[in-house]
Parts: C-alpha cells; sequence; structure tokens
C-alpha cells in the first residue's frame, strides 16, 4: 500500500501455491521470456496488469483468465509429449506382462502334458552300486522294494538282520578289492575299500565285519566273505 508525502511505498508478500509440475511450466516460461527466477517473472506480469500494460482492453478478471488459460496452454504444450511417453510404456508393459503370462502358461502346459518319467529302481542301483534296507525305512514296504530288485536281477543280502541290495557289478569289484587287502584293521580295510569303489564300499564292509560274514584270516593273511547269494 503506497503512503503521501514522499515516503517509501510498504512491501506486501503474496503467497501462491502450485503444483510441481505448475511450476516446472511457470520456470519453462520465464526462462523463454528472459527471466531466470520466476518469481521476477511472475512480477513484472502484476505490475504489468496493474499498470494496464498488458490485457488494456479486458476487465480485470478477464485478464487473470487470459492468463490462466495461456499457462494452461503453455503446461499442456510441455506435459503432451511426456504424457505420450508414460502412454507407450504403459502399453508396452502390458504387452510384456501378456507376453510372460502366455509363456507361463505354456510352461505350466508343458509340465501337466510331459509324462513322467522315473528311472526304474535297478538303474539308480547301478548308479549307487548298493542300497541298504535303513536308508529306505521312509518306504511303506520296504521289502517289496528289495523283492523287486531281486527280480530284476540285484543280489539281495541279509547282513546282521538287515537287507542290501547290491549290484552284481560293484558286488565282483567289491569282492575283488577285499581279496587285495592283507591288513586285518577294520578300519583301515574299509578305507582302502572307499578308496577304490567310494563310500558305500567302506559303509557295506563295516557292516559285514560287525555280523560276522566278513572275517580276517590270520594264518593267510586275508578278508574271507561268507555270504549267501
Amino acid at each position: 500500500m503506497g503512503e503521501r508525502g514522499g515516503r517509501s511505498e510498504d512491501r506486501v508478500l503474496v503467497k501462491i501455491e502450485l503444483t510441481k509440475s505448475e511450476y516446472e511450466a511457470l520456470k519453462a516460461i520465464a526462462r523463454r521470456e528472459g527471466y531466470s527466477l520466476v518469481s521476477e517473472y511472475l512480477r513484472d506480469i502484476i505490475r504489468g496488469v496493474v499498470e494496464g500494460r498488458i490485457g488494456k482492453s479486458v476487465s480485470g478478471g478477464e485478464q487473470v483468465d487470459a492468463l490462466a488459460r495461456r499457462l494452461e496452454r503453455v503446461i499442456v504444450d510441455i506435459l503432451n509429449p511426456y504424457t505420450g511417453k508414460i502412454d507407450e510404456i504403459t502399453r508396452r508393459l502390458a504387452e510384456l506382462r501378456e507376453l510372460l503370462e502366455e509363456a507361463r502358461e505354456e510352461r505350466v502346459r508343458e509340465v501337466v502334458e510331459r509324462p513322467v518319467r522315473r528311472a526304474p529302481a535297478i538303474e539308480k542301483l547301478k548308479e549307487q552300486g548298493v542300497v541298504f534296507q535303513e536308508d529306505v525305512r521312509w518306504m511303506k514296504s520296504p521289502e517289496r522294494f528289495f523283492e523287486k530288485l531281486k527280480r530284476e536281477g540285484a543280489m539281495v543280502l541279509s547282513i546282521g538282520g538287515e537287507r542290501v541290495a547290491l549290484d552284481p557289478g560293484f558286488w565282483a569289484r567289491f569282492a575283488e578289492e577285499v581279496d587285495k587287502i592283507s591288513v586285518g584293521d577294520v578300519e583301515e580295510a574299509a578305507s582302502l575299500l572307499e578308496m577304490s569303489l567310494g563310500e558305500a564300499a567302506g559303509r557295506l564292509f563295516r557292516k559285514m565285519v560287525k555280523a560276522g560274514v566278513a572275517v580276517y584270516d590270520e594264518d593267510q593273511g586275508i578278508w574271507v566273505l561268507n555270504v549267501q547269494k
């Protein structure tokens, strides 16, 4: 508000609240008009309206409406390219989501339609060499499992009351390696078997010694296997 008598005018602070997008649009306009600060640009516009340099032929309300429309057009012009990009990204994401869903459905269909092929028990036995009864206690009927292995060509022994299925090839190699061992210490002999045939061979040998079907002959210095096939 101004005062008479040559005194300096009082200053009044006017605050306005804009959205981020409105402010960015207004800043772009100000820079285009040669202003480094948005506040300076707005101050000059207001002064122009007050002094009549802007909108001489229209009323104050109409001047504000015209300015608002101009700002709206500028904002729309600025945001349109980004809006188009957002729409494009949204469309592509929808397409990608559709493709992923189709791929997932196709994968599920393949899994459902694919026949389940389980390797026969005898093939697994050939890979492992030996199967101990204590390792298949989870089965509902271990007895039928061992009978099936026996029908398919496996050796099934009873060692200390426990059934053990052996691949014939593994058993032949086991017996051959045992025949080479001259040491009478059980653990040392088991370690030698594990080095040549794996952990299962040492485990089998310990069980056989404990059950008395693998005995060390002190006179001949060899291990004797007393098993009934």
